[in-house]
Formats: structure tokens, C-alpha cells, sequence
């Protein structure tokens, strides 16, 4: 165990008929995972201070609603950052990758959060209409990067 804490973004991607609940009870679920997985690694503390969702879902009130529930910033990275992402996307939907341009839109948003050096967590897990991927932040570049 170091004495960093172990930063994560959770990413979301949730169709339009979702409700605040289900995609929060989701998040909480998956953070809930994560966590274990980190602890299981001796990590320490952990932080989570953002929840990505991509660009074109910035103006959901619902999003805005389970964010400020969660206590976590909203952060949208834009469709070619999540792109730019993909190659480090583990799991494929063709709904994602017809509308988005990426296999999944959770995984992308998390990654492209994240920041340089960033990798998957926790892959995708679904509800009926949402999904929630976690990326761990890479300290050590972010460390480097502020030097």
C-alpha cells in the first residue's frame, strides 16, 4: 500500500428513457466493486471526485440529479476524446458503436476522464437502460505532469 490515494472516475452511458434511480443505484453498485477491488489490492484510500458521461448528455437533468446525490463533479468529454479512447475499451456494443463511434460508451467516458495513462478498472456493467465502467487514474503521470 502506498500513502496516494487510488483515484477513479466512473463513466456512464444510459438511454434516454432511464430514471435517476436506476442509473444511480447502478453507479453505487459498481463503485461498491470497485472499491472491493482496491481493497483487495492493499490500495489505501480512494477517491473518486467525478462522474464522466459524454458530451451529448450534458444537458440531462436527470444526470445533473444523480451527480449532485453522489456528491460528484460532472465532467463531459467530448465524442472525439471518447474516440480517441476506444482502443482501451474492453467490451463491444453495436448500439454504442453505431450512435457513439466507440464500444462502450461508459468504458470511453470513464477512460477519456481519467487522463493519459488511464485503464479500466471495472468494465461495463449494465442495467436494463444504463451502464457504469470504472478507469483508475494514473497518478504517477499525473504526478510527473505537475512537475
Amino acid at each position: 500500500m502506498n500513502g496516494a490515494p487510488e483515484r477513479v472516475v466512473p463513466g456512464v452511458g444510459f438511454a434516454s428513457a432511464c430514471t435517476a434511480r436506476e442509473l444511480e443505484g447502478l453507479i453505487r453498485t459498481v463503485l461498491a466493486e470497485a472499491r472491493a477491488v482496491l481493497e483487495a489490492e492493499c490500495a489505501g484510500v480512494i477517491e473518486i471526485r467525478e462522474l464522466a458521461a459524454p458530451a451529448h448528455k450534458r444537458d440531462s437533468g436527470m444526470l445533473a440529479t444523480v451527480a449532485r446525490e453522489l456528491e460528484l463533479e460532472l465532467v463531459f468529454p467530448s465524442a472525439s476524446a471518447l474516440v480517441d479512447c476506444d482502443e482501451e475499451v474492453l467490451t463491444e456494443s453495436a448500439r454504442a458503436r453505431t450512435t457513439a463511434g466507440v464500444g462502450s460508451v461508459a468504458e470511453a467516458a470513464a477512460l477519456a476522464a481519467a487522463g493519459e495513462g488511464a485503464r479500466l478498472l471495472l468494465p461495463r456493467r449494465l442495467s436494463a437502460r444504463a451502464s457504469c465502467a470504472v478507469a483508475r487514474v494514473d497518478t504517477h503521470h499525473v504526478f510527473k505532469e505537475s512537475l
